[in-house]
C-alpha cells in the first residue's frame, strides 16, 4: 500500500485501500460549512508541465503558469468563524477556524463524496457490524517531531468527549459516547481503543455502515495535548503543534491569523498554496471585483441588482460555481390526533397537492433552489427525487385536493378548523413561501391558515403541543441517507409516531451491504412521502464566485457536474489542496 499519492488520486478517490463496505456506503463526508473544490492532480497533471524551480516547502512542484510562491495564498475572513478554540474536537460551534490546516482527519471525502482515508490508510468491519479495525498511515509525525499513533486519536476522542465538547452528539453511534459525554461514564470506557501504533478499533452501539464518514471531523492531537501544553495550546503559535499540511504562526484573535506550510508533514494532503492568511476583509460584491475577496457567495436571499450585474459581465457571469444543496424546508403535520383532522392521511393529502410547489419555488428563490420531492437534495447521495416526483403527494392538483376535503366532510373547506403554521424563525424568502402556501390553501381548499413566525427557542417549546402545521429546514451533518431520514424516528423532534415506519427504517440503515442498504434506505424515504405526514418544498443552494485564474485539480467538477472549492468533498474541513494561482490575464474585463 503506498502511503503517498498524487492529488489526481487523492480527490478522485483512487490508490486508497478501503473496505467495499465501507468506500460504497458512505458516498460522502467531508466538511461543514466550506464549500469544496473539486480534484488534486500530480504536479502538472492538469495544468500543463512543471515550472523549473517553483517548488514549495513541501516539496511539491507547481505547474508552469503558476504565479510566483509569494502569490500562493488564500486570503479567508476572519469573520467566517473567529470563535474562541483552536482544535476541532475542542468545539466546533465556537472554533476559531474553519479548515483543518494544521491537522489531519481519520478521513475525508472525495468530490465525488466517496470516503477516503487521511489519517487512516484502511478500513475494515466486523462480521457483526459493530467493530471497525482502522489501519492508519505510517510515517505520519506531529510538527514536534513525534509519530503519530492509534493512542492519540484514542486520547482525542475521549478527551473531547468527556469535556463539554459542543460537537459530542456526532459521535454518539460509537459505544457509551453519549454516556461518557453526560459524565454517566469514564472516558476509557468509550468504544474506542489502540490495538498497537498504527491499529485503532472503533466499537459502535449497532451496526453503523457509515462510520468511515463520521471520520472526516475526527481531527486527531497530541497524546496529553491539552495537559502537557496547557490550555488553549491550539491558539498560540509557540505551542501550537501540528499533523497537518499547515502549522500556525500568527494568531490575533479576531485581526489577523496566519498559517505556513509544515515541512515536517508527511500526509496525502499535498497542497502548492504557501500559506493561509486570515484577516478582518471588506464586504459585498465589489470588494470580489476590486481582488479584496478571493470568493464572494450568492444564494435566494442576495439583492437582485447584484444578480443583474454578474449576469451582464461575461467575465463574472464565467466565475459563477453553483454548489450541491445541503438542506432541505418541509412543512409537518400533527397527527397525534391532537388537531384533528390533521391525523386522516387524505386531509393531509389535500394540503400535499394543493401546493404548485415548483411555481412558488422558481417565482421565490429565482432559481437558487430546487423543489424537493423528498427529504435528501438534489445531486446528494442516494437521491431518487425524480422517482419521488410522481408520487401523489408530489402532483399539484387542486381539483382533486378539493374532491379530498369534500369526502372528508369539509366540501368548499366548509367548518375545516382555523390552524396556525408555526415557521421557525424564517428568513424573508422563507417566511413568502409559508405566505404563499397559506394563500393556495385559501384559494384552492377554501380553508384559512394563520402563518405564526417564532424565534428557535419558542418553536422548539411549542412544536410537539401548540404547533398543528409546522415549517422547519433540516440541514446535513454528514453525507449518508442517514443524516437527514434519522430525524424522522418516532424518537425524534416531530409530533408523529410510526413505529412500523420506524422499525423498516432502523433495519434498513444497519443493513451492511451498500447496495441494500441504499435501496431499502429509498424505499424508506418513499415511504415517507407517501404517508404525507411531512411535505417536502424545497432545497435551497448556493454558488461561488472565485476569480478565473484560481486554477487546479480541485476546481474540477464532480461525476455530477457541481463544482467546489476548498480542497475536497463538501460537508468536510479542509486544507485548501489542488488549487493554485495562475498568470493568467482573464479578469482584464471584469
Amino acid at each position: 500500500m503506498q502511503s503517498r499519492i498524487n492529488r489526481r488520486q487523492f480527490l478522485h478517490g483512487a490508490g486508497l485501500a478501503v473496505s467495499s463496505v465501507a468506500a460504497s456506503a458512505w458516498l460522502a463526508a467531508c466538511q461543514p460549512g466550506a464549500p469544496v473544490a473539486a480534484p488534486g492532480a500530480a504536479a502538472g497533471e492538469a495544468a500543463g508541465s512543471t515550472a523549473a524551480g517553483l517548488v514549495n516547502a513541501l516539496g511539491v512542484d507547481l505547474p508552469a503558469d503558476a504565479l510566483p510562491l509569494s502569490e500562493q495564498y488564500i486570503k479567508a475572513g476572519i469573520s467566517q468563524v473567529g470563535g474562541a478554540y483552536g482544535h476541532l474536537m475542542e468545539s466546533i460551534y465556537n472554533r476559531a477556524f474553519g479548515h483543518a490546516c494544521g491537522t489531519d482527519t481519520l478521513t475525508t471525502l472525495d468530490i465525488d463524496f466517496n470516503v477516503v482515508g487521511i489519517g487512516a490508510e484502511s478500513w475494515k468491519i466486523s462480521e457483526d457490524g459493530l467493530s471497525w479495525i482502522f489501519s492508519l498511515r505510517p510515517g505520519l509525525v506531529f510538527s514536534s517531531g513525534e509519530p503519530v499513533r492509534a493512542q492519540d486519536w484514542v486520547y482525542t476522542l475521549r478527551y473531547a468527549l468527556s469535556h463539554n465538547y459542543d460537537f459530542a452528539w456526532f459521535y454518539f453511534d460509537i459505544k457509551n459516547a453519549q454516556k461518557v459525554a453526560a459524565g454517566e461514564m469514564k472516558p476509557e470506557e468509550l468504544g474506542i481503543e489502540a490495538i498497537d501504533e498504527l491499529t485503532l478499533q472503533i466499537t459502535t452501539e449497532t451496526p453503523v455502515p457509515y462510520l468511515p464518514g463520521l471520520g472526516t471531523w475526527f481531527c486527531v492531537a497530541p497524546e496529553n495535548a491539552w495537559e502537557e501544553l496547557g490550555e488553549n495550546w491550539a491558539v498560540d503559535p509557540a505551542r501550537y503543534v501540528s499533523s497537518g499540511p499547515f502549522t500556525l504562526t500568527q494568531f490575533d484573535r479576531n485581526v489577523a491569523n496566519k498559517w505556513e506550510l509544515n515541512a515536517t508533514y508527511k500526509g496525502v494532503r499535498r497542497p502548492y498554496l504557501i500559506e493561509i492568511r486570515e484577516e478582518n476583509l471588506p464586504a459585498g460584491l465589489p470588494a470580489y471585483i476590486a481582488g479584496d475577496l478571493q470568493t464572494y457567495n450568492l444564494s435566494g436571499e442576495t439583492p437582485a441588482a447584484e444578480i443583474q450585474l454578474i449576469q451582464a459581465n461575461p467575465a463574472l457571469n464565467a466565475e459563477q460555481h453553483p454548489g450541491i444543496a445541503g438542506n432541505t424546508d418541509y412543512l409537518g403535520f400533527n397527527t397525534t390526533g391532537k388537531f384533528a383532522p390533521l391525523d386522516d392521511a387524505n386531509v393531509r393529502l389535500a394540503l400535499c397537492k394543493a401546493i404548485d410547489k415548483e411555481v412558488l419555488v422558481q417565482e421565490i428563490f429565482q432559481g437558487f433552489s430546487n423543489p424537493a420531492w423528498g427529504i435528501l437534495p438534489k445531486g446528494f447521495p442516494n437521491d431518487i427525487g425524480d422517482t419521488l416526483k410522481a408520487l401523489d403527494p408530489n402532483v399539484y392538483d387542486p381539483a382533486a385536493a378539493k374532491q379530498l376535503l369534500a369526502d372528508a366532510g369539509f366540501p368548499d373547506g366548509k367548518d375545516f378548523p382555523v390552524f396556525e403554521l408555526w415557521v421557525r424563525q424564517p428568513t424573508p424568502k422563507q417566511q413568502a413561501l409559508a405566505e404563499a402556501i397559506q394563500a393556495r390553501w385559501k384559494e384552492n381548499l377554501g380553508i384559512q391558515v394563520e402563518v405564526r413566525p417564532a424565534d428557535f427557542q419558542s418553536f422548539t417549546g411549542a412544536l410537539k403541543e401548540e404547533a398543528p402545521i409546522y415549517f422547519v429546514n433540516y440541514s446535513l451533518d454528514y453525507y449518508d441517507p442517514a443524516t437527514f431520514l434519522n430525524v424522522f424516528r418516532s424518537t425524534g423532534r416531530h409530533p408523529h409516531l410510526d413505529p412500523a415506519w420506524d422499525e423498516f427504517y432502523n433495519a434498513a440503515n444497519a443493513t451492511l451491504d451498500p447496495a441494500e442498504r441504499f435501496e431499502l434506505m429509498a424505499q424508506a424515504e418513499t415511504m415517507l412521502v407517501e404517508n404525507t405526514a411531512f411535505y417536502f418544498l424545497h432545497s435551497p443552494f448556493s454558488i461561488d464566485l472565485w476569480p478565473c485564474n484560481l486554477k487546479g485539480e480541485a476546481l474540477e467538477p464532480n461525476e455530477d457536474g457541481f463544482q467546489f472549492f476548498g480542497g475536497g468533498g463538501p460537508g468536510c474541513p479542509h486544507a485548501y489542496e489542488g488549487m493554485y494561482w495562475s498568470n493568467s490575464d482573464c479578469r482584464v474585463d471584469v
